[in-house]
């Protein structure tokens, strides 16, 4: 047996202490880095591209008059456009210039189904056509239903009136999203309807002797004026019923009519 002496085992025993690897605990106050999922980004679409009408040439006070036969057709309308003046239909005894149509249809036996695109407002080009405030439209049918889409650009454009008349037969009234005016609707024999959409947006003045009075969309610019300028529609219809939708909205025609459901629009 042999015995190593103590002072050699301490020795060895230092040298397998300095030999061995240090261990290092590094303490950090910064807390540890947070993990998140990726954030999805959801692209908004982009606004309604500006309805066209392929083939159609921008046209300017139109007068469209049938004795008997129904007028269909579009028509784009620009109210800057200049028409010679030789081309011009006399003005109706108390009808001023500033109150010439920019588009009058008319029908005594037929009905009348027109789809108006307004083209945009270039305050640029400096035409007498322009100075009007308003586009002026006018549609009157004596025995036959009136259909009326209206369009508009989403830039700036000219404010349009429109005024319907029918003595018989239903109307149907379809407006753009653009809208911002005044509604006054007179029945005489018939009801008065708006879509589900359009009724969202509709402030009612008054609806007396049958005639109903309303707004589309936020009417305080108009508290302080006397008079309102911009958007606005005159419906009468004498014996049928009316109907408001905007332009972009389905008319539900496919469910069974009788003669007098066919008749008021019911």
């Amino acid at each position: 047996m042999i015995i190593v002496p103590s002072d050699e085992v301490e020795s060895a025993k230092r040298a397998e202490a300095q030999a061995a690897p240090k261990v290092v605990n590094v303490q950090s106050d910064d807390p540890p880095p947070s993990y998140s999922p990726l954030s999805q980004t959801v692209a908004q679409p982009p606004p309604p591209p500006f309805p066209v009408q392929p083939g159609i040439k921008p046209s300017n006070f139109v007068s469209i008059s049938r004795n008997n036969g129904s007028v269909k057709d579009r028509w784009f309308l620009d109210p800057g456009l200049m028409i010679p003046t030789s081309q011009l239909l006399p003005l109706p005894a108390g009808e001023t210039e500033d109150r010439r149509k920019n588009l009058n249809i008319e029908s005594r036996n037929g009905e009348i189904v027109a789809d108006v695109t307004l083209a945009q407002y270039n305050p640029n080009r400096e035409i007498n056509a322009l100075d009007r405030k308003r586009a002026i439209i006018h549609v009157k049918s004596y025995n036959g239903g009136i259909t009326t889409k209206v369009h508009t650009p989403h830039s700036p454009r000219l404010p349009f009136y429109l005024d319907v008349l029918a003595y018989n037969g239903a109307v149907h009234i379809y407006l753009p999203r653009t809208f911002h005016g005044l509604l006054a609707i007179k029945t005489w024999n018939g009801s008065t309807k708006f879509s589900a959409e359009a009724s969202t947006e509709i402030t009612t003045f008054s609806d007396i002797d049958k005639v109903h009075r309303c707004f589309i969309g936020d009417f305080s610019e108009w508290q302080d004026q006397e008079s309102w300028t911009g958007d606005e529609v005159t419906i009468e219809a004498k014996h049928g019923s009316v109907k408001v939708l905007y332009d972009d909205e389905v008319h539900d025609t496919t469910k069974s009519k009788g003669f007098f459901g066919r008749f008021f629009g019911l």
